[in-house]
């Protein structure tokens, strides 16, 4: 079933939802043995730059909105999926977790990946780590518990309708 965001909730899933990272030297630290997941297009770039490879990139190929030209290599899996602006689609959590399945995974999303940011912490497993960016502040690391999932099933409970 698609889920479709609050108008209400928009400014509730601005708030950083793990821990703000704004230098390179100290994410590669963080990072170094830990399976990662990047959800957004300028943290998946950072993380290749570090020559770090994440096990799952999802991308829309825009940055702020703003369409970008990246040609993500080295990933043996690519996958597509189409996921409305201000939505979880049905169809977009099930390619997050057959992506999950697999090593390597590029998942390029036609419409908006941002949400999807929700159910990859929800699917993943205890100790990922899942990267995204926070505009003109840095990278979010947020490290997979379960304390952490049952955060963001309720938060979806409260700002997302079906």
């Amino acid at each position: 079933m698609d889920l479709v965001l609050k108008d209400e909730c928009r400014g509730k899933l601005k708030k950083p939802l793990g821990e703000l990272i704004r230098d390179d030297s100290e994410l590669v630290r963080k990072l170094k043995g830990k399976k990662i997941i990047t959800v957004g297009d300028k943290s998946t770039q950072t993380v290749l730059e570090l020559m770090i490879k994440p096990k799952l990139a999802i991308v829309d190929y825009k940055i702020e909105r703003r369409v970008i030209r990246y040609e993500y290599k080295g990933f043996l899996n690519k996958r597509c999926v189409e996921n409305p602006q201000g939505m979880i689609s049905e169809k977009a959590v099930e390619k997050i977790k057959e992506c999950l399945d697999d090593m390597n995974c590029l998942l390029e999303i036609k419409g908006e990946e941002d949400l999807l940011l929700l159910p990859t912490i929800i699917e993943s497993k205890e100790g990922t780590i899942i990267l995204y960016g926070q505009p003109n502040e840095g990278i979010i690391l947020v490290k997979i518990t379960k304390d952490k999932r049952e955060e963001i099933n309720n938060l979806i409970k409260i700002c997302f309708k079906k």
